[in-house]
């Protein structure tokens, strides 16, 4: 952008936007402060863009295709993208007006860190924000694909802890000057499909991976511009920041495979891995002592109930290895030591429904193929595997539920 083509302050846009000063510029233009003299001068971010080197068949489609792109974009609600007010095309330039965005982008705080990284839960919050937002405009109908995440297009206001994605939308309708940006991302962070002019959601998923490898380990270390990640011949995440977890590494190697259908199958389902590594960072769990030094007796644990059909409540202490959870049965003699036919009036109980199980000094929770499943802290669990008990964990059983806990 020429000397020339900057607003100096007092420039009158549509005859309604007073430019205060320019904010920033880039490969596509540049964002203004400016004062809306039709709203008692309320402050708004104003976005000039051009359309570069076409005839004039091409310019009329990019002026249709701007004013749809942006009527699709004032119709977005979602409180990571700032709203978009007003829209208008004045002496060859589009503009865009939206809410004024206070904070940092991420790699203004990422060069701003000491050691030049970011906190691994912290990039964990910000991720599970972003799939939210992608989760959100890959729903529309017809879906929005972003094409362009890197940490540079996410602000950050850490008064109110939330990301806000701008440059949103209308960048295929402008020709960068930008050696590194094409018209459908930023090499580095675009997948190997958008090259070949595919864009899908998982084109999201992938340029959000590379966003959250960038901010944890430094940079983005993609080998190459075309093929993407390469982690067959180059270090992972966790190689290059030992630091990180390998839960962290997992997610994000995942989520930046060369071949889209290998990636999570929505920005919802990656969200919800993020999650629950969220949770494991704030509930982490601690190593038990080794077997030899333990038994069941030792750790004083017990199941209480906390919700039945029956309303009624009732602890059990877990004293053997294993301990049946299950509904008495005198033709068959089956007697669980964690017996539920006085509390659960569903019928959704099996005889032998589930067990408690002592296993290198740990109490697990297993499902035994019952008719109607169970519940491992909300969620559906695989049959005959086990899984780990930890204070405070739920399991239900029919539509009893219990929590376990160590005394």
């Amino acid at each position: 952008m020429s000397s020339k083509d900057v607003l100096p302050p007092g420039t009158i846009l549509s005859e309604r936007y007073e430019i205060v000063k320019r904010l920033g510029k880039g490969g596509m233009g540049s964002v203004y402060l400016a004062k809306d003299q039709r709203l008692s001068n309320t402050l708004r971010a104003v976005k000039q863009m051009v359309v570069e080197f076409i005839d004039m068949d091409q310019y009329t489609k990019a002026i249709d295709d701007f004013r749809r792109e942006a009527e699709v974009l004032a119709s977005l609600d979602h409180p990571a993208i700032p709203s978009i007010y007003d829209y208008f095309i004045q002496e060859g330039y589009y503009y865009l007006v939206m809410k004024c965005v206070a904070g940092k982008d991420l790699e203004q705080i990422l060069e701003a860190t000491p050691g030049g990284i970011i906190d691994e839960k912290r990039v964990t919050q910000w991720g599970i924000q972003l799939c939210d937002v992608f989760q959100y405009i890959h729903s529309r109908n017809p879906p929005i694909i972003y094409r362009d995440m890197k940490p540079a297009n996410v602000m950050y206001d850490e008064e109110a802890n939330r990301i806000y994605i701008i440059d949103f939308g209308i960048a295929r309708f402008v020709a960068s000057s930008q050696a590194n940006v094409t018209a459908i991302g930023t090499v580095g962070y675009a997948p190997p499909e958008l090259f070949i002019g595919m864009v899908t959601p998982a084109t999201d998923i992938y340029s959000l991976g590379a966003s959250l490898i960038h901010l944890l380990v430094g940079h983005c270390p993609v080998s190459h511009p075309v093929h993407g990640f390469n982690f067959g011949t180059n270090p992972p995440p966790n190689k290059i920041n030992p630091k990180i977890s390998q839960s962290i590494n997992d997610i994000l190697v995942k989520s930046v495979s060369a071949r889209a259908r290998d990636r999570y199958a929505s920005a919802g389902e990656m969200k919800q891995a993020l999650e629950k590594h969220l949770y494991s960072l704030d509930n982490p769990v601690v190593a038990a002592p080794t077997a030899s030094a333990l038994s069941p007796e030792s750790l004083n644990a017990i199941v209480n109930i906390v919700h039945c059909t029956s309303l009624k409540t009732a602890s059990f202490s877990l004293k053997k290895e294993t301990s049946l959870i299950g509904r008495f049965d005198v033709s068959s003699g089956i007697a669980p030591e964690i017996d539920l036919a006085n509390y659960d009036t569903s019928g959704k109980i099996s005889r032998r429904h589930a067990k408690i199980v002592w296993d290198s000094g740990q109490f697990y929770f297993e499902d035994m193929g019952s008719a109607n499943g169970s519940l491992y802290n909300g969620e559906k669990v695989v049959a005959q595997q086990r899984y780990q008990l930890k204070t405070g964990d739920q399991i239900c059983v029919g539509e009893t539920i219990m929590e376990y806990s160590q005394q």
